[in-house]
């Protein structure tokens, strides 16, 4: 038996999350198409008969703008060091962006065994993906790379037999049946912040904290409240909406996806209020994240 920790490294939007959930065989991390939809390193348990693999989920790696964009990257760089193996991510792009270098600048100084997974391989004709591997190849810094699609499910078994290779003997950390070390309660926080994040415009979602201030289980269903902590006041009339059409559609969508994660009814209530600037200050952030 073989089992190890797993770093997945990229700029936002490259798919890590949708990589994880296909990997796990649900959707545990939220996705959306905007940067900075992973904030938490959230630990994917996978499990087969020859090896446990612990991944980190990690943020995007940005150029942070405040407080909270220091504290991700710092994690991001602390699971690089703290892994086993590290699998950096890239997309179909045909450029390197500047994201995308400052994230092969970190595998240049990253000491750890490392692969360079291509995602979204179905996006690209065979010659195309042939040219954007060599051109990975001829970097020199990745011991191999592995064309995926989160999408369709291709390359997957080649990286899972890549990812046994570089594991060390050694015991499970988890139980068989344990996917993740999140509990319920921020796993449903993730779920409204994902709403949040799909239903507003660009800025607001990201200066959004959500906390539970209450989570009643009963038999057949489950009541939850939830404060939703915005950064400025007039934000607060945009999440509600004219005649609260806003908060309605999140609260459905949010309760929708959480009565089928729970197999259970719920009912969700929100509260909100304001913590001005909140990502720009280091106690807050070191508080809630």
């Amino acid at each position: 038996m073989k089992s190890g920790f797993v770093s997945l490294i990229g700029r936002p939007n490259v798919g890590k999350s949708s990589i994880l959930n296909y990997l796990i065989g649900m959707k545990l991390a939220i996705v959306t198409n905007k940067p900075q939809t992973t904030r938490n390193s959230m630990k994917f348990i996978y499990n087969d008969d020859r090896m446990q693999v612990i991944f980190f989920d990690n943020p995007g790696y940005q150029r942070p703008k405040n407080k909270l964009g220091e504290r991700m990257n710092m994690t991001i760089e602390k699971n690089m060091v703290d892994g086993d193996l590290n699998l950096y991510v890239m997309d179909e792009s045909k450029e390197t962006g500047p994201l995308d270098q400052m994230v092969l600048d970190m595998a240049a100084r990253d000491k750890k065994p490392k692969i360079l997974l291509i995602n979204k391989m179905d996006l690209l004709d065979a010659q195309e993906l042939s040219q954007l591997k060599e051109r990975y190849e001829n970097l020199s810094l990745f011991d191999a790379i592995v064309p995926i699609s989160a999408h369709s499910g291709e390359g997957f078994e080649e990286l899972l037999d890549r990812i046994y290779g570089y594991l060390p003997e050694g015991p499970k950390f988890y139980g068989d049946d344990e996917i993740t070390d999140v509990n319920i309660r921020n796993i449903m926080e993730e779920i409204l912040r994902e709403k949040c994040l799909l239903f507003l415009d660009e800025e607001i979602p990201h200066g959004i904290y959500i906390d539970t201030e209450e989570f009643h289980e009963e038999e057949d269903r489950v009541k939850i409240r939830m404060t939703l902590y915005l950064e400025r006041e007039n934000h607060k009339g945009m999440v509600i909406g004219k005649e609260g059409k806003m908060i309605k559609r999140i609260l459905s969508a949010a309760e929708k996806d959480m009565t089928e994660f729970l197999e259970k009814k719920v009912k969700l209530k929100i509260d909100i209020k304001i913590r001005k600037n909140w990502r720009k200050k280091s106690g807050l952030v070191q508080k809630w994240f």
